[in-house]
């Protein structure tokens, strides 16, 4: 297997086996014709790239997605603070044009639209354009790609100020195709942003990123490389505190911005980390058995007490965490999601039913396994959860590190 960006020989450091498509919720008939595919991950020793080894077409993945980025509160709230600090940053104004690539329901789009900054959003899954759409957000239905942004360009005569996507980047095979299609797309001096979960997060035991859908785990490091094979420029970095540890990154041409000390210090970090070195992702499968072994020691005590235990949400890193440690109606009395589009549904590869949230009053569970671990600080706040709290309900967050809460 060749690095998609520079062709070079990457090796496999992590698998975690046979997983079906995490976000491809079955009915009840449909789960005999279940499949599975192999998901592994490499490390790519000149551009330091990590990246699937065997990889889905998108097709099969994005065409009818399940995933509304409205679901939560939190990421609403960052949306508004995103378009907001980029505004000023950008010195955006009527003007100008925001595209969105991959722009779901057009929750980011809409906070730059309240600001009367022009909007456009791209996104493949019809069902959810649909929705964007129907709000006002003007979104067309397609991948993203180099052809895409020319004929764009050609037949709109349009190019961006800004170029913005939100946990695409990592989503895109022909990453090196869609790059070229961002620089043709940019105006000569728009920026490009982008914001993804950080690979550090591999070394934090934040496995459950890894799924179909993401197709890289980025450093800093290996984005200097890939988007210098398109002639651009990373000029700016910040950390971010979204999917559990995330990076925006800032590109330009080359030249059209100074490029910030940031950049410096995080290259800095990372080599010193040894973001560069295939052994560092090696001990990654370590770590996962451990918290793999914690997490069940954790629930058959809970289970041996005679108490019952609930899943709360079905996200896709909760699905992989799910399969890998093979978490299921033994360890489960059911689980619950705040999805219409995933209740009654089976979640995939470990087939249990999704309910609505009233489960949880109706069954009393004494612990809520917290699989959206990511927000789980606005899980446990919850109004809904308001009563179980007070009944003395407690919450178990599995990832970084296995907590319950209210403390034990």
């Amino acid at each position: 297997m060749n690095c998609r960006n520079c062709k070079t020989q990457i090796t496999e450091f992590f698998s975690l086996g046979q997983m079906p498509l995490i976000n491809s919720f079955l009915k009840k008939e449909d789960i005999a014709k279940e499949k599975k595919y192999n998901l592994s991950v490499g490390f790519c020793p000149t551009c330091y790239l990590v990246q699937l080894i065997d990889i889905m077409p998108p097709e099969d993945i994005f065409k009818n997605y399940i995933y509304f980025s409205s679901t939560s509160q939190y990421f609403l709230e960052h949306c508004k603070e995103v378009a907001d600090t980029l505004m000023k940053k950008l010195h955006l104004t009527k003007e100008s044009l925001v595209l969105e690539i991959a722009s779901n329901d057009g929750a980011q789009l809409q906070s730059f639209k309240t600001l009367g900054i022009p909007v456009l959003g791209v996104d493949p899954a019809k069902n959810i354009a649909k929705v964007a759409n129907e709000k006002g957000i003007k979104t067309i239905t397609e991948f993203f790609n180099y052809d895409f942004a020319k004929k764009l360009r050609k037949e709109r005569n349009l190019q961006a100020d800004l170029v913005f996507g939100a946990n695409v980047l990592a989503h895109v095979p022909e990453i090196v195709n869609f790059t070229k299609g961002v620089k043709e797309i940019l105006k000569p001096k728009g920026t490009a942003v982008f914001e993804f979960p950080y690979v550090k997060g591999l070394m934090e035991n934040k496995f459950d990123t890894i799924y179909h859908e993401h197709v890289f785990y980025y450093s800093l490091i290996a984005l200097i490389n890939l988007f210098k094979n398109s002639e651009l420029e990373i000029y700016d970095v910040q950390m971010t505190p979204m999917q559990g540890g995330s990076l925006m990154i800032f590109i330009s041409n080359p030249g059209v911005f100074p490029i910030n000390e940031n950049i410096k210090n995080l290259t800095a970090k990372e080599i010193k980390n040894g973001f560069d070195k295939l052994e560092t992702y090696q001990k990654i499968n370590d770590n996962i058995l451990k918290l793999k072994k914690g997490l069940i020691s954790v629930l058959e005590k809970i289970k041996g007490e005679g108490k019952k235990i609930a899943a709360y949400s079905a996200p896709a890193k909760g699905n992989i965490l799910l399969n890998y440690f093979g978490i299921n109606e033994n360890y489960l009395d059911f689980i619950v999601d705040k999805s219409p589009l995933k209740q009654g549904l089976y979640t995939p590869g470990t087939h249990m039913l999704v309910c609505p949230l009233e489960k949880i009053y109706e069954k009393n569970p004494g612990y809520l396994l917290v699989l959206c671990w990511n927000i789980a600080n606005e899980v446990m706040d919850m109004q809904e959860l308001e009563a179980y709290r007070k009944n003395g309900g407690k919450f178990i967050v599995p990832i970084p590190n296995i907590t319950i809460l209210p403390h034990e």
